[in-house]
């Protein structure tokens, strides 16, 4: 499994993280998310998964999130790179997930039952929920963590 670094090309013109095709995962620590890369990579037609620690989250997205998030984007996604940077902040590491051909909802079933707090996938035009957020994701994208 490869580690998660930012590629620019995920990034939009205005600074959000925006990758097209891939689904981003959290979870509640770094274990939890190498477990769960065994399981989201059985799904069929998974690309590539990457391990997102804590630290490479933060260094990833906080100074964008905290630029972007002056101004919301239409879409949103400035409110989840804050997500992203919170949950991080409080230990939380994710799964970069290169969505390919995989079936939206096994995947979604294969996250859920791996224990992710939120999934996104990042679909042109649309970011999906692939998970029911849990309460304290929800705090994070209000920045109350």
């Amino acid at each position: 499994m490869a580690h998660f670094t930012a590629d620019t090309h995920h990034f939009s013109m205005t600074g959000a993280y925006y990758p097209k095709d891939h689904v981003f995962a959290m979870f509640a620590d770094t274990a939890a998310a190498q477990a769960a890369a065994e399981r989201v990579g059985a799904v069929p037609g998974v690309g590539a998964v990457s391990l997102a620690e804590p630290g490479a989250i933060q260094q990833a997205f906080a100074e964008r999130a905290a630029e972007v998030g002056g101004a919301p984007s239409v879409g949103r996604e400035d409110q989840f790179m804050l997500r992203f940077v919170e949950l991080a902040r409080a230990g939380r590491a994710g799964l970069l997930i290169e969505a390919g051909r995989a079936d939206t909802a096994a995947l979604s079933a294969v996250l859920a039952t791996s224990g992710a707090v939120l999934a996104y996938h990042y679909r042109a035009l649309v970011i999906e929920e692939l998970v029911e957020s849990t309460p304290r994701a929800e705090a994070a994208a209000a920045g109350k963590l």
